[in-house]
């Protein structure tokens, strides 16, 4: 399968001028955001050469506590032998987790051919930002989406140059949201958003407004051939699927989305079957639940998933036969009322996954006996 790493050992060599920054750059550079490339600089404001931190030396220190762990060594040994990006630094990176309040942010600028790329990170391995994420089913904003505009603003505010959003999963929907609550006179001066597989947004009046609509041509939406993290919520109208490879959600994964040998992410021409039912089954959930129904939900899902809101799913892989352990311990802790709820709500979510099923695929019709 050619991927990422396939563009980085074809075109590494070439510069910007004989390869100019295209949709994978742009992958790339979000990818780069996962990693832990505050720990090879002393200070926000520092700038830092990408080549002189992605190397096979510092890889496993870079992919630590990743998502795609793997991957990211693997990438960093291929980035190593590019001169692609022998000019990229990058600066001002911001790191914030906010355990009370439920906030996971990294956002980070590289400045690349007179242009700075702002790479918003995805969900990290941190309870806290899975906390994050669940909270956007019933909250129009949470905390990272705001930093995310207060971010981009500072960077204008500092260079008044020309910028271009990118992140992937939660990421992209951070690019995304900073580019619509911007104000006019910077979304005029950012050339792309490009939002690889991110969620969309519980306020579906964020995708009526002139902000979005006046501006669609700029946003390049991506997501999986299973799509899944995509179909979360109300999303923009142009996503492009991609082929991509893995099963279900591990096409979630942009190491596993495919390329092209023209610089360019494999198309496809629609989503799956399962990806599409999918879809119609979260659209159910939301039109027949409140968003106080699925606040309380989730408060009883982290209460007894969560040992620790400082933890991470890392201390989850190390204890597994502990940590189920406890969930059972806090689920029998639960109030009668909020047992009762729970276990109502689980079968709600069953329900609408069935209800969708027949409605979509229908009943088999019986045979009358007379027919037989």
């Amino acid at each position: 399968m050619k991927n990422m790493l396939t563009y980085l050992k074809k075109y590494g060599n070439l510069s910007f001028n004989e390869n100019p920054f295209n949709e994978i750059d742009a992958l790339i550079l979000s990818q780069i955001s996962y990693m832990n490339i505050d720990l090879f600089s002393n200070d926000e404001n520092q700038e830092v050469f990408v080549k002189d931190v992605l190397n096979e030396k510092n890889a496993k220190k870079l992919a630590y506590a990743n998502m795609t762990r793997s991957g990211n060594e693997k990438f960093c040994k291929c980035f190593e032998k590019t001169r692609r990006y022998d000019n990229v630094y990058f600066k001002h990176y911001c790191n914030k987790l906010d355990v009370l309040n439920a906030e996971q942010f990294f956002a980070v600028s590289f400045f690349v051919d007179n242009k700075i790329f702002i790479s918003y990170r995805g969900t990290d391995l941190t309870i806290a930002g899975w906390r994050e994420d669940a909270n956007m089913a019933f909250q129009s904003v949470v905390p990272a989406q705001t930093d995310s505009v207060d971010y981009l603003n500072m960077i204008y505010d500092l260079y008044n140059a020309p910028i271009i959003l990118g992140g992937h999963s939660k990421g992209g929907n951070l690019a995304l949201y900073a580019f619509l609550f911007t104000s006019d006179d910077i979304r005029d001066d950012i050339i792309n958003v490009y939002d690889f597989d991110g969620p969309g947004f519980v306020d579906e009046s964020i995708l009526l407004n002139s902000s979005y609509l006046d501006n669609i041509d700029k946003i390049k939406a991506y997501s999986s051939t299973v799509s899944m993290i995509a179909m979360l919520l109300h999303n923009v109208h142009n996503i492009q699927f991609l082929k991509t490879s893995g099963f279900n959600v591990l096409q979630h994964d942009p190491y596993n989305w495919h390329i092209t040998g023209n610089n360019k992410l494999q198309r496809i021409k629609r989503n799956s079957a399962f990806s599409r039912y999918f879809h119609l089954v979260i659209n159910r959930i939301f039109s027949e639940s409140t968003d106080s129904e699925r606040e309380k939900y989730m408060d009883i899902f982290f209460y007894i998933a969560t040992d620790n809101p400082r933890s991470s799913l890392l201390d989850i892989k190390r204890h597994p036969f502990r940590y189920f352990r406890n969930i059972r311990k806090r689920r029998k802790l639960l109030s009668n009322e909020n047992s009762k709820f729970f276990k109502n709500f689980n079968k709600f979510i069953f329900k609408c996954s069935k209800d969708v099923f027949i409605e979509k695929f229908g009943k088999k019709r019986r045979i009358p006996k007379d027919e037989e």
